[in-house]
């Protein structure tokens, strides 16, 4: 009976301490955990966020012969651009559905000289981040095919559809003449940001004018909703 007491006294300070082992191990999973699910949302929320849309906040282009909404940095407004993929030095571009790469994408150089290209991901891109901010930078990425920019850190980066995880809710475009799903923003009634979506069509050149002639113009001018003509009046005003 003795030797079974000397053995129970020896093997309680062990026990103790495997416990206590347990017990930090447990508390470094969760601590582990919390760090990944606040990484998870920071980026969610960073992704929820678009420059182009937060910048231009309540315009639209529903012109198709100006079909990208944009920041023109000279005119120092939101703009609405034809492709520069559809008149290039006399070369108008297109992608043909039966080659598995139907959209017509574009990107810049470092040097800023305008590249086209035909992808399979449909892409809503932006002259002002492409060829002002990131000249140089593309995203090719099928998870994060979107170029942005960052504000806060003044820097480029890619990242995938908002509107994929919009509230918890995936927007899919399912008409094959809106094949585009299009992230915009506009105000609501106390000014702040509300995040939308859309199904837009692919950005084909319009045969418009006599003989199929496109209008030489660039741009085209913006339609801004009644409730951002009153925030954007109003900060005018201030």
């Amino acid at each position: 009976a003795s030797l079974e007491r000397l053995r129970l006294l020896v093997a309680q300070p062990i026990l103790e301490r495997l416990r206590l082992l347990v017990a930090q191990q447990i508390l470094v999973a969760r601590m582990f955990l919390t760090a990944v699910v606040s990484m998870a949302l920071f980026r969610d929320l960073e992704g929820s966020s678009v420059y182009i849309g937060e910048l231009c906040r309540g315009g639209s282009c529903p012109d198709a012969r100006f079909p990208i909404l944009d920041f023109d940095q000279e005119r120092g407004e939101c703009v609405c651009r034809a492709n520069p993929c559809w008149e290039e030095n006399g070369v108008s571009h297109y992608c043909e559905d039966s080659t598995g790469f139907p959209y017509l994408h574009f990107t810049f150089t470092a040097n800023k000289s305008l590249e086209c290209s035909c992808n399979s991901i449909p892409q809503y891109d932006s002259v002002h981040l492409s060829r002002e901010l990131c000249p140089g930078h593309s995203c090719d990425s099928v998870d994060f095919p979107i170029l942005d920019w960052n504000s806060q850190h003044e820097k480029c980066f890619c990242r995938g559809n908002p509107c994929l995880d919009e509230n918890g809710f995936a927007y899919k475009c399912e008409d094959p003449k809106l094949p585009m799903l299009h992230y915009f923003e506009d105000f609501n009634e106390e000014g702040g940001a509300v995040p939308k979506c859309e199904c837009v069509a692919k950005h084909e050149k319009p045969n418009l004018g006599l003989r199929g002639s496109f209008p030489q113009d660039s741009f085209g001018s913006c339609v801004f909703s009644k409730s951002s003509q009153q925030w954007k009046g109003g900060m005018a005003a201030m």
